[in-house]
């Protein structure tokens, strides 16, 4: 299959995985991932589920929750019981801080691609839920995520008095995406305070020390009841972003110390610990941890080794690879889970094959692949077998009764035989964020009829697929970004912020405009201001960039009322759509009609407040009008 574009795969979410692969027969897919994506997220948000906790915090007169808050699993009859071994006397069992990190991915990522604004709303609805459910501000781990839940109950488990540092910084990444795309401070705050607790409470000593977090420690004086812990990963990320956004030399040298300990460590043949990748999983006690390793930080590393590309990255990558696909790759005709495979074990302790490791197994490889794209150590077999198990997972949807819905299977084996009858919600969260992911990495695998964006390197703050002309529209807070869009055909035009694009004769490095490739039908866009519109017809008179063209003019003003008028010359009747929209591309407004309005001049009145009632911010705002095929745009200033 052709490759996206060089400039495209850049703009894939780069995050775990890595084990060296060999290429075997393939099963077919077992229908097209657009469909199955669609179809595991109408299960999600349709919160299925009898009995169980439904309310917060199990108050009979809480507000209503979806299931996956406090329970880790629906069953196949959607009992939402969801004790496991290990966990006796327990009703409910969730990993809220984990959970909450993959699902906001996915719904994020499901909103990117098919426009529902559902995504958003489920997304902002779990990173609000885990905001008032955090550890003590004045711990020592204060304002950090629970990362077990138990009967209503933040915490208990196999975590005790316990909690995970790791998935702080991994909710601190998915907080700063919200922010991106809302502009809500209270995401901002909230991440500052979790990078506040890491730098207070980071290790420092010998090399074996400096630089690291322990695994598990009480909140509130820090006692800690498992000590190593290789997920450092997630850290050195967000304190990269924290550093890109403040400039802060405190947040710099916390990131440096933290992958200078994972250089010196786990990557480090001379170490003690070398190839000791260990410390994930929440439904384990300490003692079960302690010694047995696992797939989920070896490969973070090795995607953070190919994000950042230190010296003599590619060997300590192929290392890493070769170490833990020895250990958890799947594969061959004696396979336990023949002819479904190849797949990819959790790990030690638990030595399935699920499809949470299987995808994040093909997606990474899928990047690594074109990362080491002219490099001598490159294997030709990993593309056709990351292929082939991302083919292999898309037949992981339960057939059983009630649970025939669209959910996901937790592991391989169930499509052999009846393994399990718990559904894991992290497993069809993981389904519908990977392989969004490997259709963006591989857009031939996207549908070729639809429209969708399948990356952008910037969360984006507006997102709709129209119609009538227009296949896509964007906005990212800055108004800049590089986006991949796959269309059924070449697009007529592409404007931003009104102002039209030009097209490339090669994917955009530095310049601002659009490259297609006909390939693939994948639009590569750069643009510094917003929104973006991608236009699949055009009038006769292409539009400027100044108040309008022939077919259409649009112009403003302030009347002594202070309200503003917003005037549009028509040249021949249609409806009319105007839309403004804040400098951070948010859609804040709408007027207009769908009428038919005769030829000339229509004039129509701002108030100041968005659609909702609410008064708008004083500021710079893009008013966008839109009669047929006809564009046109004006700039106006709101005073309040």
């Amino acid at each position: 299959m052709p490759t996206l574009s060089s400039a495209v795969r850049r703009l894939a979410v780069i995050f775990l995985v890595l084990v060296p692969l060999q290429a075997l027969a393939e099963v077919p897919p077992a229908k097209s991932y657009g469909t199955l994506v669609s179809e595991v997220m109408t299960f999600l948000q349709s919160d299925v589920g009898i009995d169980g906790i439904r309310t917060n915090d199990n108050d009979p007169g809480g507000y209503p929750v979806p299931p996956y808050f406090y329970h880790y699993a629906v069953r196949d009859g959607n009992g939402l019981w969801s004790s496991t071994t290990g966990y006796p006397g327990y009703a409910a069992v969730s990993y809220p801080a984990y959970t909450a990190c993959v699902a906001i991915d996915a719904f994020l990522d499901w909103r990117r691609w098919s426009g529902d604004p559902a995504g958003l709303a489920r997304a902002r609805q779990f990173a609000d839920w885990m905001l008032e459910h955090r550890t003590p501000a004045g711990d020592l781990y204060g304002n950090f995520p629970f990362s077990t839940q138990t009967d209503g109950v933040m915490g208990g488990g196999w975590d005790g008095a316990a909690n995970m540092t790791d998935k702080a910084p991994m909710f601190g990444l998915r907080l700063l995406r919200l922010y991106d795309i809302t502009g809500d401070a209270s995401y901002w705050t909230a991440a500052q305070e979790i990078a506040a607790t890491l730098l207070a409470t980071q290790m420092s000593g010998g090399p074996v020390d400096d630089g690291r977090w322990p695994f598990r420690a009480v909140p509130a004086d820090g006692t800690v009841t498992q000590d190593y812990t290789s997920h450092l990963q997630p850290a050195v990320r967000f304190l990269d972003a924290m550093t890109q956004r403040t400039g802060d030399p405190g947040y710099a040298l916390a990131r440096d110390r933290a992958w200078a300990w994972l250089l010196a460590n786990p990557c480090n043949p001379a170490a003690a610990d070398y190839m000791r990748w260990e410390a994930f999983y929440e439904d384990q006690s300490p003692a079960m941890q302690t010694g047995f390793q696992d797939h989920y930080s070896a490969h973070e590393m090795i995607v953070e080794l190919v994000g950042r590309r230190p010296a003599g990255w590619q060997d300590t990558a192929i290392a890493i690879l070769d170490s833990v696909g020895a250990r958890y790759l799947v594969q061959g005709a004696g396979a336990v889970t023949a002819p479904y495979e190849p797949v990819t074990l959790e790990w030690a302790g638990w030595p399935e094959a699920t499809y949470a490791s299987s995808l994040q197994c093909a997606r990474t490889a899928l990047l690594l692949d074109q990362a080491l794209a002219g490099d001598a150590r490159r294997d030709s077999t990993m593309r056709s077998t990351a292929l082939a198990m991302a083919a292999v997972c898309s037949h992981g949807q339960n057939d059983r009764g009630l649970g025939a819905d669209g959910r996901m299977f937790t592991t391989i084996k169930d499509l052999l035989f009846h393994f399990s009858v718990d559904n894991w919600y992290e497993q069809n969260f993981n389904t519908v964020k990977y392989y969004l992911e490997i259709m963006g990495l591989e857009p031939d695998l996207a549908p070729a009829d639809r429209t969708h964006i399948l990356a952008s390197n910037e969360p984006l703050s507006l997102v709709e697929y129209p119609g009538s002309g227009i296949a896509a529209r964007w906005a990212t807070a800055s108004g800049a970004g590089l986006v991949g869009v796959k269309l059924p055909t070449k697009p007529a035009s592409l404007q931003a912020a009104g102002t039209v694009l030009p097209e490339l004769v090669s994917p955009p490095t530095d310049s601002i405009g659009w490259y297609w490739e006909a390939v693939t039908h994948v639009a590569t866009v750069r643009h510094t201001a917003g929104p973006v519109e991608v236009l699949t017809a055009v009038s006769d008179v292409p539009f400027s960039g100044s108040a309008g063209h022939a077919g259409l003019t649009l112009s403003a003003y302030r009347r002594q009322t202070g309200e503003i008028s917003i005037a549009a010359d028509m040249s021949r009747e249609g409806p009319l759509e105007i839309r403004l929209f804040d400098v951070r591309g948010r859609l804040v407004r709408t007027l207009g009609t769908a009428e038919l309005l005769a030829a000339g001049r229509h004039e129509f009145t701002w108030d100041g407040r968005d659609d909702q009632g609410r008064r708008a911010a004083g500021g710079v705002y893009l008013a966008q009008a839109r009669s047929r095929a006809a564009v046109a745009a004006a700039r106006l200033v709101w005073s309040r």
